[in-house]
Order: C-alpha cells, then structure tokens, then sequence
C-alpha cells in the first residue's frame, strides 16, 4: 500500500427509499472540500454512485436531491409520522410512486418479470446522469449485481467496463418486486442478493485508502419489543451483519497481503449506518417514499456523516460511527 497517495471511496449500500441518507452523507463530505476518487454502490447505492460519478461536481448535489427529492424537516410529531409513514408504504406497496416504479398489471402468466415496473426510474437516470461523463472514470465507479443462477456477485467497472442504464436496473433487480435484467446473457438480480454495500473492489487497490462505507441497515439496535420491531431488526441484522461481518474479514486480509508484501497499510475506514426512529414504518421503512421520510434520511445522513468527520479512525479498523 502507498501511503503517499491516499484514496478516498465511498461504497454505498442498497435499501431503496432510505437511499436518501446516501445523500445527506454526500452533502456531508462535500463540504469537507475532500475529492472523492472512487465510488460504488448495489441497488439504491448504485443509484446514488452513477448519480454522482454521472454529474458535473457543481451538479452533483442537485441531482442527487432531485432523485430522493428530499425536502425540508418535517413538523409532525413522531405518533402521527408513525401512522403517515405506515400509509405512504401501504400506498406505495398498492399503486407504486411516480417517481420510482409503478405496478406491472396484469401480471404476465407465461414469463413473472416483476412486480412493479421501473419504468419511471429508467426515465428519471436518463435524464440526470451524463453516461459518457460517468465512464470517463472521475471517480471510478463500480457496481454490483448478482447472477440468479449461479449467486455470484457481478461487478461493472469503469475502469475496464461500459456501464450503462441496464447495468444500474440489474443491480436494483430486487426479486420478486422488480425483474432481473439479463445481460451478456446472464440473469441479473439486485447486488444486494450477494454483496449489499459492495466495497470490496475498492480494497484489492494497492493504494492507501480512505473508505467510507455507507449502510442503510444497523446490525446494533434495540431489543425488539413487539412483532413490527421484532420484523424490523430480522432485516436490519441480515443486512446490516452482512456488511459489517464481511468487512472486518477483508481488512485482515488486506492487512495480511500487505505484511507479506512488506508494504505499509495505512487505511482509515468508517462505517456509517442508518438508525431510523420509531417514526419509521419498521419493516416496511424503505417502501415510504414520502417527501417527509426523504427529509428525514437525507437529514439523518448529513449529521452522521458530519459527527463521522470528527472522529479518527484506529489505523486499519473499522469506526463504526454512531452519534
């Protein structure tokens, strides 16, 4: 590892509507004035990393606003929040949201290809992501699929790849919910089927790294407390584990590979998880797509991100940030 160029990478983790704090993470960073060199990114993380990878720098903000179209701060309180988030899921589970995806009817009897329809969202990235500008590599950008047949996770590098609008609807092929997309003639599912928050490119790079890993699923929480919290922490700790579990196991054989080469390893990694409040619709969280919800994450992020900014994190291990 070079210690005299440190890079810094974002990975971005999947979970739909809670996308959002992706963006308050990003507004965050920005403003810590740091280039960022390399993105990636499953699912809603994909999303985000060709939304930023695809935008001019003075552009990247609003974009990124303009996808998870997040608001100002809500004024409700958390009792009736509760309640609208439980409905704005219950609403977009029924008749989808324009701006994302909307209901495949009738379903096909010969060939199931989803639930909803992304439709609007193939339309919404084509019209804010520049792809040539995005392939040019400034950053990098990296992002993750799965194959249905065989499980593997499938990387799209710019580096070596032309990633286009199929290869970021493949990695959001969230099944049964939304269709696979089928790609040199393989089955494409939704990266987070194999790696959620897909950082693990970015840590075969010879290079001394910054690397900020962004979840939007905490393996640490409360002890559940009723059937919506007990159905709430089963997602967050299958996802949430996935990513921390997996990342502690790469960083030592990062280290590893590095002792065995005599190279100095000098990484600095955060781990930045969304911790939603109860006003959150539990298990059903990441269907509201409501403009107070995306406020809130977006909110939520940027806060994270800031405390994260404060902290130092242990040479070549993981600071979990948690404010």
């Amino acid at each position: 590892m070079n210690p005299e160029r440190c890079l810094t990478a974002v990975a971005f983790s999947g979970g739909l509507g809670l996308g959002a704090y992706h963006g308050g993470v990003f507004e965050a960073l920005t403003g810590l004035a740091q280039p960022i060199d390399w993105v990636s990114g499953s699912s809603a993380g994909a999303i985000t990393a060709a939304l930023i990878a695809g935008s001019p720098s003075a552009d990247r903000l609003r974009n990124l606003r303009s996808y998870w179209h997040a608001g100002g701060p809500s004024a409700r309180t958390n009792e009736s929040r509760h309640l609208f988030a439980w409905l704005s899921s219950i609403n977009t589970r029924l008749f989808g949201h324009s701006g994302f995806f909307q209901p495949r009817l009738p379903i096909p009897a010969s060939h199931f290809s989803g639930l909803y329809d992304l439709s609007p969202t193939r339309e919404r990235l084509r019209q804010l992501i520049d792809f040539g500008r995005l392939n040019d590599g400034d950053p990098r950008i990296t992002i993750c699929a799965t194959d249905l047949e065989s499980g593997d996770a499938v990387m799209f590098d710019s580096a070596s790849d032309r990633i286009e609008i199929d290869h970021i609807l493949a990695s959001c092929g969230f099944i049964p919910e939304f269709a696979p997309m089928q790609i040199a003639g393989r089955w494409l599912g939704d990266g987070g089927l194999s790696l959620n928050a897909p950082f693990d490119p970015i840590l075969e790079t010879p290079a001394s790294l910054r690397l900020y890993v962004v979840d939007l699923f905490a393996r640490d929480g409360q002890v559940p407390d009723g059937l919506e919290a007990a159905a709430e922490r089963k997602s967050d700790l299958t996802y949430g584990n996935q990513t921390f579990q997996r990342l502690g196991h790469a960083l030592e054989a990062r280290q590893l590979r590095a002792e065995l080469q005599s190279l100095d390893c000098n990484d600095r990694v955060y781990l930045l998880s969304y911790r939603p409040g109860r006003e959150e619709a539990g298990p059903e969280k990441s269907f509201d797509l409501s403009d107070i919800a995306m406020a809130q994450r977006w909110r939520a992020g940027f806060l994270d991100m800031q405390y994260a900014a404060s902290r130092t994190a242990d040479r070549n291990g993981i600071c979990s940030v948690r404010r």
